[in-house]
Formats: C-alpha cells, sequence, structure tokens
C-alpha cells in the first residue's frame, strides 16, 4: 500500500466533509441572519447615520464554491518553458527563485510595465494579477487568480518581483497551485452590504470613511502542505480616517459564508521553514537560453 497517497486521500476526504458540514453550520446560521434584519435597522441606514460612503457594490447574487488548490511541485521541465536570460532555482520543491542575468530595464515602475514583465517571463505569469507595488523595498506582489478572483496573500500562490535603483527588475520568486478546482455546490453568500457593517460594527472602520471597492476572491480555510481549501471571500478596500482625520488606504476580508472577519498576515515570505522529508531533492538549478512558445 502507498501510504503517502492514502494519507493524501483521507485528508482530502476529510476537508471536503468539514466542508459540507460547515455549510450545513452556515445555511442555518444565515436563516437566523435574515430574521435578525427584518426585525432590526437596516443595513443601509446603519452605515448612512455613520456617514459611510460606499462606491458601486458587485451584484449581490454572487454564487460561488469552496475551491480545492493543489500545490505545484516544480521540475526542471517547468523551468524550461520560462523566458530567456534566467538563472532558475527549485527551492523546497515548491518554489522558483529567479536571478536575471541581464537586468531588464523599465522606464517606470507602474502597473502595466510589472505586468508585462511577468506575464511574459514568469511561468504561467497571465495567471497571476497585481496586488501591491511597494517602492521603499522595490517589490512588487501579484497574487494567483482562479476564474478571475484573486487568491489572497496565500504563500503557496504569489510572485514577488524585485528591481534595483536604476529601476531595473533583478529577479523573481514564484509558487502556485498547479491545480485548482471547485468542491460542493455553488452557494448564494452574504451580501457585499453585510460584509461592511461587519467591518464597522467590529470597529475596523470608523465614521467618515470611504469604502472604495468591494471584491469577491478567496482566502485558505484549511491550509494543508499538499492541498488547501479556499473559502470565497469578500475583500474590502476602505479610505479609513487617521487620528488626524487624513483618509489612510487599508483592506479587509470578510468570510462571505459566515460573515466573519478574516485576519490574514498580510506578508508574502517565501523563506519555507525546513523539515525531515527523506524524498527530499537538492535544489537544482537550469540556465534557460532559449524561450518556449506556448
Amino acid at each position: 500500500m502507498d501510504w503517502s497517497k492514502t494519507k493524501t486521500i483521507f485528508i482530502i476526504v476529510f476537508s471536503i466533509l468539514n466542508v459540507f458540514l460547515y455549510s450545513v453550520y452556515i445555511n442555518n446560521y444565515n436563516e437566523e441572519q435574515k430574521l435578525e434584519v427584518l426585525g432590526g435597522t437596516s443595513v443601509e441606514n446603519d452605515l448612512k447615520n455613520a456617514n459611510i460612503t460606499i462606491g458601486k457594490l458587485p451584484a449581490s447574487s454572487e454564487n460561488v464554491s469552496y475551491v480545492s488548490g493543489k500545490i505545484k511541485t516544480f521540475e526542471n521541465s517547468d523551468l524550461e518553458k520560462a523566458a530567456v536570460n534566467q538563472v532558475l532555482t527549485i527551492r523546497d520543491n515548491t518554489i522558483i527563485e529567479s536571478q536575471l542575468k541581464q537586468p531588464e530595464k523599465l522606464e517606470e515602475i507602474t502597473d502595466k510595465t510589472l505586468t508585462d514583465f511577468v506575464k511574459k517571463t514568469v511561468l504561467k505569469g497571465e495567471e497571476y494579477e497585481l496586488w501591491s507595488i511597494n517602492d521603499a523595498k522595490k517589490e512588487a506582489v501579484f497574487f494567483q487568480v482562479m476564474d478571475d478572483r484573486t487568491i489572497f496573500y496565500n504563500q503557496s500562490a504569489s510572485v514577488k518581483v524585485q528591481w534595483n535603483v536604476k529601476n531595473e527588475i533583478i529577479g523573481y520568486e514564484q509558487t502556485m497551485f498547479g491545480s485548482l478546482k471547485a468542491i460542493g455546490e455553488k452557494n448564494t453568500f452574504i451580501k457585499p452590504i453585510q460584509a461592511i457593517k461587519t467591518i464597522f460594527e467590529k470597529g475596523y472602520v470608523k465614521d467618515h470613511t470611504t469604502i472604495s471597492f468591494v471584491e469577491m476572491g478567496y482566502s485558505t480555510l484549511v491550509p494543508l502542505t499538499e492541498t488547501q481549501v479556499l473559502s470565497p471571500t469578500w475583500h474590502i478596500r476602505a479610505m479609513v480616517p487617521n487620528e488626524d482625520g487624513h483618509p489612510q488606504q487599508k483592506d479587509f476580508f470578510v468570510n462571505a459564508v459566515d460573515n466573519q472577519v478574516v485576519e490574514i498576515e498580510k506578508d508574502i515570505d517565501f523563506q519555507v521553514e525546513k523539515s525531515l522529508d527523506l524524498d527530499h531533492q537538492p535544489s537544482e538549478k537550469l540556465e534557460v537560453n532559449e524561450r518556449n512558445i506556448k
């Protein structure tokens, strides 16, 4: 018997079972919430009284499933598909580290120039979306997407690009889910306006906050070693007044199933902790000199 495969199957089965039982609980919870809303002040009035300005919200009839993601184990054949001018290293089987042999000069650091670089240089770069640019650290972070929905702050589904003082890209690090698939039935989750009220009631935003936009994505629900379960999550970007009254941009995440605020570690760090692995192979390097056109 292949115990490793059997163990993985058991983990996946129990994860799916947990999601199913959780869904049953949440359905009952949502029904109770509907009754509470009918008997109290409307959500819109509560936010209006607090001078919360809200931009255009997405359709409230979002139907999204949980997602199962299998972490990609990289091989040399994957590196051969990358672009030219790179020395590539596989670390811990799940991280690609790239150093450009000749730094790539960008006229300026913008959303477009960075996105263009990732699409043409990184393995399956079209599956990633720019999330942030840190001018001080000279790095940009990209998140993997599924069906146009972002996977937020997942260490196993990100790209981090670095550049120097001359606006020359010098390298990047990459992780990814090799496969992503919906699990369970699609359900109608909480409305975005309810998610906004949740962060207000819990004190994350103050009076006179402006909600810039709200979008549906995914956050990690079950962070297993090889396979993870992702939950539908509302991302709320807001301009929140600081102590001086000046607006400060902040990002909040609310589970679209149970309406709970998701506390996400807002940092992508590819320094993987070492653990005993009898099958672990040393890191390998490969210089890619020819472009492999799909």
